[in-house]
């Protein structure tokens, strides 16, 4: 009989040593396993941030082509802006001249013809329709000198509006990625924190059932 309680008695510390090392290495993996969640979650969590630094890298420089373009675009309707003002005044200075040289010729006329008033009215005349003439010409040279600056201005209106709409979609890009690169982070967060409460859930169920098998009054 004492040879018998004593072998079970060593029976039972075996299967105690064999359950404590089994919930050692359980609690070991157990570790190993919230170790290596947390490593996963602080890399994707590095990840997610390279992402989004990397689309707020390309938005600065989306923004920064979009000024640069903006202020060319700008430069050529000013450019463009101070020759029509250069040429109609060119123009002006022209019909200037034009006008004084009729005066003169006018006076001219006068002057030599005195009574002979059929050949001053048809010199007078002359001059009047090549002043007509001129006049006609300045203004429709005017009109095309107007109708190219309004034609600048609407042509850089339109690539600035361009520009507008390709930054807007740049940033609503920028932020649809971001909000995915939010919630990814978010899902695999709650994932990683998922899997340790079962992982805590399963060691604290094992250490019950080990309590409950091998209560330490029994020992």
């Amino acid at each position: 009989m004492k040879a018998t309680a004593e072998a079970e008695k060593r029976l039972l510390e075996d299967t105690i040593r064999a359950l404590r090392e089994k919930l050692e290495n359980s609690a070991a993996d157990t570790l190993a396993q919230i170790e290596n969640l947390r490593a996963d979650q602080e890399g994707n969590r590095r990840e997610a941030e390279s992402n989004i630094q990397a689309l707020r890298n390309k938005l600065e420089q989306q923004r920064n082509q979009y000024e640069e373009k903006l202020d060319n675009e700008r430069a050529l309707h000013e450019a463009a802006r101070r020759e029509a003002e250069q040429n109609i005044q060119a123009l002006r200075d022209t019909m200037e001249q034009m006008r004084n040289n009729y005066e003169e010729k006018l006076d001219g006329e006068r002057a030599a013809h005195g009574g002979v008033q059929r050949n001053s009215e048809a010199g007078t005349q002359a001059l009047r329709d090549t002043m007509e003439k001129m006049r006609n010409e300045y203004e429709e040279k005017l009109d095309k000198e107007r109708a190219l600056s309004e034609n600048g201005r609407r042509e850089a209106e339109r690539r600035t509006q361009a520009l507008r709409d390709t930054m807007e979609k740049m940033r609503n890009e920028y932020e649809e990625k971001l909000d995915k690169e939010r919630a990814n982070h978010e899902a695999a967060r709650r994932d990683a924190e998922a899997n340790v409460q079962a992982l805590r859930e399963t060691m604290d169920a094992v250490r019950a059932d080990y309590a409950k098998q091998f209560p330490t009054d029994k020992m």
